[in-house]
C-alpha cells in the first residue's frame, strides 16, 4: 500500500455515529497486535505507537494494508508527539511497558519503562483526555495473595518482585491522574496470556527447547505451578469490552480507577503445559524431567489464579480453556518456527503506514 501523507493528529475528529479512534501503545507486541487486529475487524481508525522500527514490527505486518492502521514509531517519554497522536482518541490502551519478570531481567527497566513511560501518557493526556484509558496491569501486582476463592477487593496491591512493583506504581499514577483531573481509567490486570506471536512465557520456552532437544524437556520446579492462561484474541476481546463498558450504563456504579483481573476462569499447571508441549511438538518422545520445589526461579509464585467476576459480569466470556489455549498456541508456534532474523536480514514487508518521531530510545518498548 502507499504510505499516506498525512500528519501526527489530523484525523477527523469522532462525531456521533462514528467508529472509534483508539491509540495503542506497545502495539507491536504480542499482545498489543492482536488488539489492534480486533480493532480494525471492528473498522476502527486504529493509531499504533511503538518504539520498534516499522521493519521490527512483524506481527503487524498482515494489518500494514488496512486503510485504518496508521503507525508511529514513538518514544513513550516524547510527551509533546503522544498529545498530537491522542488529541481525537475516544480510547487509549496503554500496552507499553518493561515486559521481562525475572528478577534478573527487571528492575531499573521497570522504573524507566512501565513507570516513567505511563507519566509522560498521561501528561500528554491532560488537554485532551479520551474517554478511557484502559492499561495493561499484571495479577503479579498482588504477590502471594492471588488466591481463587479471595474477591478482588480483599486482594489489595502487595508485589513480591520488582517486575509487580513497576506494574503496581504505574497504577497508583493512572488512579492518580484520573482522580485529579476526571478521566476514566481502568487497569486490566493480565494473568499468562498465550496466543500466536509471543516470544517469552512458559509455554514459549517449552517449544523452544524442544526444538534444540526434542527428546527431552526439563520443567523448572516440580511442575505443579498452577496458572491462568488466556488466549490472545479473547484477552483483546476483554480489553475492548473494558473500553466499550466505559461509555455505557455498565460503568455508571464505577469510580475514576478500576481494576479489573483479565483471565481465564480455570486453570492449568506447569507440567500439564509440558505434556500438552511435547503431546504436540513433532518428533518429542514424551520425556519430561522436574526439578525440586513449587518455584521455578527466584520470585516466581507458585499458585496464581483469580476468577475474572468483574469482567464477566460486563458480559465477556473466553472462547476457550486454559488447556485449549495452551494447545493451540503450542500448535501454532511449531507452525510459525524459529523466530524471524534481525529486521536488517528479514525480506521486505508490506509498505509501511510509518511515521517516525524523536528518539528511538529503549522507552516505550512493546509488550511482549
Amino acid at each position: 500500500m502507499s504510505t499516506p501523507e498525512d500528519t501526527p493528529g489530523d484525523t477527523a475528529q469522532d462525531t456521533p455515529g462514528d467508529t472509534p479512534h483508539a491509540v495503542v501503545t506497545g502495539a507491536a507486541g504480542f499482545i498489543g497486535s492482536h488488539l489492534v487486529a480486533r480493532l480494525l475487524s471492528a473498522g476502527h481508525r486504529v493509531t499504533a505507537v511503538d518504539v520498534v522500527p516499522w521493519p521490527s514490527a512483524h506481527r503487524l505486518r498482515a494489518a500494514a494494508p488496512h486503510p485504518g492502521l496508521r503507525y508511529h514509531e514513538a518514544d513513550l517519554r516524547d510527551t509533546r508527539t503522544l498529545r498530537q497522536l491522542t488529541e481525537d482518541a475516544r480510547w487509549v490502551f496503554h500496552l507499553g511497558a518493561n515486559t521481562e519478570n525475572r528478577a534478573d531481567r527487571s528492575g531499573r527497566a521497570d522504573l524507566d519503562t512501565t513507570v516513567a513511560g505511563t507519566v509522560a501518557l498521561l501528561d500528554a493526556l491532560t488537554e485532551h483526555p479520551p474517554q478511557c484509558v484502559v492499561m495493561t496491569s499484571s495479577q503479579l501486582v498482588y504477590g502471594d495473595r492471588a488466591a481463587y476463592d479471595t474477591p478482588q477487593a480483599e486482594r489489595p496491591p502487595r508485589p513480591t518482585t520488582r517486575f509487580g512493583a513497576g506494574k503496581a506504581a504505574a497504577e497508583a499514577f493512572l488512579s492518580a491522574a484520573a482522580h485529579e483531573t476526571g478521566l476514566r481509567a481502568v487497569s486490566a490486570r493480565l494473568s499468562n496470556i498465550v496466543g500466536a506471536g509471543m516470544r517469552r512465557g512458559i509455554t514459549y520456552d517449552f517449544v523452544s527447547r524442544l526444538r534444540e532437544d526434542p527428546a527431552q524437556l526439563t520443567v523448572l520446579g516440580d511442575g505443579s505451578q498452577t496458572r491462568s492462561y488466556l488466549y490472545a484474541t479473547d484477552c483483546a476481546s476483554a480489553m475492548t469490552t473494558l473500553a466499550e463498558a466505559s461509555g455505557d450504563a455498565r460503568s455508571a456504579a464505577w469510580e475514576a480507577f478500576e481494576p479489573f483481573d483479565v483471565c481465564n476462569t480455570d486453570a492449568t499447571s506447569a507440567a500439564d503445559v509440558a505434556r500438552i508441549a511435547v503431546a504436540e511438538f513433532p518428533g518429542a518422545d514424551g520425556e519430561i524431567t522436574f526439578g525440586a520445589g513449587q518455584r521455578g526461579w527466584s520470585g516466581d509464585i507458585p499458585t496464581l489464579r483469580v476468577r475474572p467476576s468483574r469482567l464477566l459480569g460486563l458480559g465477556w466470556q473466553p472462547r476457550l480453556t486454559s488447556a485449549q489455549a495452551v494447545r493451540n498456541t503450542v500448535r501454532e508456534l511449531i507452525a510459525e518456527g524459529p523466530p524471524e532474523p534481525p529486521a536488517s536480514l528479514a525480506p521486505p514487508g508490506p509498505e509501511a503506514p510509518v511515521h517516525r518521531h524523536g528518539s528511538s530510545a529503549s522507552l516505550g518498548q512493546h509488550h511482549g
